[in-house]
């Protein structure tokens, strides 16, 4: 009973370690990028966990010397991972430093100036995201723009207008870069340039995805916008980190808009995330009724609120950044 007390107690002071590191998001500035590129790939911890280890640990020594039994120890909570490779991590992480160099990307890690700070708000956010591009859009205004792959005529009409119009306010577009509607909010980004774009990879950051968009990412990144992940180089792609992916592209933005989706489909996950981390969720009125839009037709009857040009989007946005 006094032992189960005890660690009760000491639960509790680690909790509030984790609020204080969440209130003062302390710098890492001096911490080496493989140290922080080696913690990344620890993705069993929280951020909050992670920055604290992270005060403890200073160098490859430090990491080396770092294992499970140690983490459970220090955090007091059981994990449930495999055993840890320490060295092979730490390999990994030099090998990393070198993609990144080659690809001209960034890390920028949870606690950096550069990181989204809407992102850094919701539930398991990443500890760091791999950029390659320009890192201003991910500190701007944003909207997500989400919607189906396999969309009508109608729909990608209206993804690329509704992006070109938002854009042209400031508004930066976030999307998944897929096809369909995702591919068309980039590109109506792109025919604005008043405002970036920003593409949310569920892969590494080293290739895109699909491949058939490779001309669309490289026109993102020319046109001042980035494309970013969580995950590091040679990361395999499978169909678990698309909804890992939807969490980022709902944690980047105050608002979701689906534009055009029939049920099951990823981009309501998406505004099913969006809403339970208390953001908004819109859809487009132009779409209302077609063929290939019974999701978003739902979330409209749920209350989601009906978009017809992107300057409505602009309010709701622009409240969240103070001097926008």
């Amino acid at each position: 009973m006094t032992l189960g007390k005890q660690h009760k107690g000491i639960g509790k002071l680690i909790q509030l370690e984790l609020d204080r590191i969440s209130a003062i998001q302390p710098s890492m500035e001096k911490t080496p990028l493989a140290l922080r590129l080696a913690f990344q790939r620890l993705h069993f911890l929280s951020w909050q966990e992670r920055v604290l280890l992270l005060e403890n640990i200073h160098d490859m020594e430090d990491f080396l010397a770092l294992g499970l039994a140690e983490i459970e120890s220090f955090l007091y909570r059981s994990m449930h991972a495999r055993p840890l490779d320490m060295g092979k991590i730490w390999e990994q992480a030099e090998r990393d430093i070198n993609i990144l160099d080659r690809l001209g990307a960034r890390f920028v890690c949870v606690v950096d100036k550069d990181y989204p700070p809407l992102l850094r708000e919701i539930h398991r956010a990443p500890f760091g995201l791999f950029v390659r591009g320009e890192t201003k859009a991910l500190n701007q205004a944003s909207v997500t723009m989400v919607g189906t792959r396999s969309p009508t005529s109608r729909g990608l009409y209206t993804a690329q207008l509704l992006a070109k119009e938002t854009a042209d306010e400031g508004i930066v577009i976030v999307s998944g870069i897929a096809r369909g509607i995702d591919a068309a909010s980039h590109r109506g980004a792109i025919q604005s340039g008043a405002a970036a774009t920003i593409a949310v990879l569920p892969c590494g950051p080293e290739r895109v995805y699909p491949s058939s968009n490779a001309a669309l990412a490289a026109k993102i990144i020319d046109c001042g916008g980035c494309l970013v992940t969580e995950y590091p180089p040679g990361v395999s792609l499978d169909r678990y980190r698309f909804p890992e992916r939807n969490r980022i592209l709902a944690g980047f933005s105050k608002l979701t808009l689906v534009v055009e989706a029939p049920e099951k489909s990823g981009a309501l996950i998406t505004a099913e995330i969006a809403l339970s981390e208390g953001r908004d969720v819109a859809v487009a009125a132009s779409c209302l009724g077609s063929s290939r839009n019974s999701g978003a037709d739902a979330l409209k009857e749920d209350g989601a609120l009906a978009i017809k040009a992107g300057a409505e989007l602009v309010p709701m946005i622009r409240c969240e950044y103070n001097g926008i």
